[in-house]
């Protein structure tokens, strides 16, 4: 009666999280103005060169200027270049306010295929199709049909927020473990309104909470080799394919040797999955390698920025701790959520309920294990590891020439290191009741998630101002 107690609740997990993503992702979708998160524009555009049979961006600097990385891109139908400047006036810009007008304005609009213009993509160039297959299937499926300007755009959305969905509750159904902090993470409100969005962080949530969740399944409960090899080594090359965001695949060397049937099928597992991130690699570079360019061309010099780390480490381990320690409590926040374009705060009650909840449910969690001291320093190790080279990179690509604070850091980009990092803390024996957590924290996770609507309601559209940012 009890296991079969323990595994009702668990299910209730995932059914919480399917209604909830559905239904403030689908209000996320319709209420942030079209190219409102972060970088939507170049997503969108990317997304839509990929749906006409584009998977590579072109590089034409050597037809116009040699030294200009601004035309490496893709040709675009023009009508759709104008619908992004038609709202690029909102970008940051908190006074300005969405009208119906333009809403009305959008779906009497048709993309014109005829007229094109060349849009520089930057960063997006350098991210394979594999990102945006969650709003892929949206785009296609609507271009098959219409040509609706809108339509075709919001339906891109749509898509990214199902296959979100869809990602998650897989993962959700097959982690043995910490279901709770999982769903939390998935639902805060940073993660859902980037899967109400044009972006490439859904594969890579998506990706990575699922090779977490395989982990730990083959950690703790056994599985034929064969299931195990073909699982892990698809998953490695989609995720070191997709953005090469791969600080999470040393966590593969979690599973025991005794897992496996015999020590030759567990280097024959760690021979595929390390094959399979090499592959990837190696086919993505080969296909792109035209496309290398300086993120931040205004500030930065990628060269010169290594140069200056090779020649003062010391210095730059420095810069790091003092990053960290500075831009800490910023990257919390915008972990939980600063939607938009970074510019629609959230109330402070939120930034602290969040973890608190977080909190409850890591340490209520009823699950009967415990990792071993070796697995945890390994744990520890892929956290570190994966802390410096993000920082590094957006060192290398964003900040001035030995710039003493790096530039571009976003809490997203470390939402999938979370989980290993709750894992650090994971006990047999739970501190609180975890029927009683889930009852509590599910009434509070729908408090923010309304209320970040009523905030974005209020910056975009100038409603429920008595209502914005209370909790």
């Amino acid at each position: 009666m009890q296991l079969l107690k323990e595994f009702k609740v668990h299910q209730n997990i995932e059914k919480i999280f399917i209604v909830l993503t559905l239904i403030f992702g689908f209000l996320y979708v319709f209420i942030l103005p079209p190219f409102q998160s972060v970088d939507e524009g170049n997503h969108f555009f990317r997304t839509y060169q990929i749906a006409d049979g584009n998977f590579v961006s072109k590089n034409i600097s050597n037809e116009i200027d040699t030294s200009n990385n601004q035309y490496i891109g893709d040709y675009i139908p023009l009508s759709l270049f104008e619908y992004y400047t038609n709202y690029e006036p909102f970008i940051k810009n908190i006074d300005k306010k969405q009208n119906f007008e333009n809403i009305i304005r959008d779906f009497k609009t048709n993309i014109d295929s005829e007229e094109k213009k060349f849009v520089s993509l930057l960063n997006t160039s350098l991210y394979s199709p594999v990102c945006y297959l969650s709003q892929l299937p949206g785009v296609i499926l609507a271009k098959s049909f219409t040509n609706n300007l809108a339509i075709v755009y919001y339906f891109g959305r749509l898509s990214n927020l199902l296959i979100y969905c869809l990602l998650i509750f897989w993962a959700l159904r097959i982690i043995p473990f910490y279901k709770l902090p999982l769903m939390l993470l998935a639902l805060c409100p940073m993660s859902l309104s980037l899967a109400g969005a044009y972006t490439s962080d859904v594969m890579v949530f998506g990706l990575n909470f699922l090779w977490i969740a395989y982990i730990l399944k083959f950690i703790v409960s056994k599985e034929r080799d064969f299931v195990k090899i073909f699982i892990l080594s698809t998953l490695a090359f989609l995720i070191t394919i997709s953005k090469s965001y791969i600080l999470l695949l040393p966590l593969y060397f979690l599973i025991p040797v005794n897992n496996y049937k015999n020590k030759r099928n567990y280097f024959i597992s760690m021979f595929c999955v390390i094959f399979s991130v090499i592959l990837s690699g190696f086919i993505w570079y080969s296909l792109s390698k035209g496309l290398t360019l300086n993120m931040n061309n205004a500030v930065s010099d990628s060269s010169s920025q290594i140069e200056f780390i090779k020649l003062h480490p010391i210095n730059y381990i420095w810069i790091l701790l003092k990053t960290f320690i500075v831009k800490t409590p910023r990257l919390l926040i915008t972990m939980i959520g600063v939607l938009g374009w970074q510019d629609t705060k959230l109330d402070w009650s939120t930034y602290i309920l969040y973890p608190v909840m977080v909190y409850f449910a890591i340490f209520s969690d009823n699950f009967k294990f415990e990792f071993l001291k070796w697995q945890k320093y390994l744990i520890l190790i892929t956290i570190i590891t994966g802390i410096v080279l993000t920082y590094t990179s957006l060192y290398i690509m964003w900040s001035p020439v030995a710039n003493p604070l790096i530039l571009g850091l976003n809490g997203k980009y470390f939402i999938p290191l979370m989980m290993p990092l709750f894992l650090l803390f994971k006990k047999s024996q739970p501190k609180y009741d975890y029927t009683i957590t889930l009852k509590y924290v599910s009434p509070v996770v729908i408090l923010i998630l309304f209320t970040s609507e009523l905030s974005l309601l209020y910056r975009f559209y100038n409603l429920t101002p008595q209502l914005y940012y209370k909790v």
